[in-house]
């Protein structure tokens, strides 16, 4: 008896600070509001499966006497009217709440379909050319004529008096190259094309290079005595670069190479 007495006080206490507790919103837009719930602390009540009416979140929880205001944050997924306590309970006993006021309408109606709808443009027939406005629009068309007419025209002259650049000589190429690769900043497409230029010449002033293959080529050019110092110097700076190394170092290692003057091509 004295339970029941207690239950039917707080739910007293629960009219008297919600009364007639209602609120709503839109479908699918979230509102928020605050909400007493006599006791202990409430939580959510999970979801068993993805058919619920309404989606609740507890933003804020402030103590209140015989217990406490929730800030609430709630969005429908159906409409209708729906108790809020249908989808709380206690966070200690894991019990439902009993019945107490509080209802949330999910409405179909957006806020934005109450506003006035915007009036119909009129179409306005747009005004013929003629006179001063014809005689602008042309002016225009000449100048613009006249401008690419221009921009052609020394596009062609400095296109014509562009002396040809000829291509780099191997010797030329091979500094560059190498100079790379003794910083170790050489990609691998460029140490390949280091690897072929090299093998390259060495082919033309060896005969028995000819028929090797690029792989036992740079063998045997190791052991050349001109060939192999810049050989064995590209594959030392390929595993340990040396940033503080100067031009002048490099220069030597090129000497047999600038004989060689033709250009080259890529």
């Amino acid at each position: 008896m004295t339970r029941l007495l207690l239950i039917l006080l707080l739910i007293s206490q629960t009219y008297a600070s919600n009364p007639t507790f209602a609120r709503e919103a839109p479908l699918g837009l979230p509102t928020r509001f605050e909400y007493y719930v006599p006791g202990s602390k409430i939580e959510v009540t999970p979801r068993k499966n993805s058919d619920s009416s309404l989606v609740i979140r507890i933003i804020q929880i402030k103590p209140a006497d015989d217990g406490h205001r929730y800030d609430l944050e709630v969005y429908g997924l159906d409409p209708g009217t729906h108790h809020l306590t249908d989808f709380l309970r206690y966070a200690d006993t894991k019990s439902p709440l009993p019945a107490l006021p509080g209802t949330f309408k999910v409405t179909t109606q957006h806020p934005l379909d109450t506003l006035p709808k915007p009036a119909e443009l009129e179409a306005v027939p747009p005004h013929k050319l003629g006179g001063y406005q014809t005689l602008i629009t042309l002016l225009g068309i000449l100048w613009f004529i006249i401008l690419l007419a221009i921009i052609f025209y020394r596009k062609t002259k400095n296109t014509a008096t562009l002396p040809d650049t000829p291509p780099p000589t191997l010797h030329q190429k091979l500094q560059d190259l190498v100079s790379q690769a003794s910083h170790g900043n050489l990609p691998d497409t460029e140490r390949a094309k280091l690897e072929r230029l090299i093998i390259g010449h060495w082919t033309q002033k060896l005969p028995e290079l000819q028929n090797l293959p690029p792989a036992r080529a740079l063998v045997e050019l190791r052991t050349h005595p001109e060939a192999s110092p810049l050989i064995l110097k590209l594959e030392h700076w390929l595993h340990a670069p040396n940033t503080s190394l100067s031009h002048q170092e490099i220069i030597p290692l090129l000497s047999p190479y600038k004989k060689t003057q033709q250009p080259i091509t890529e």
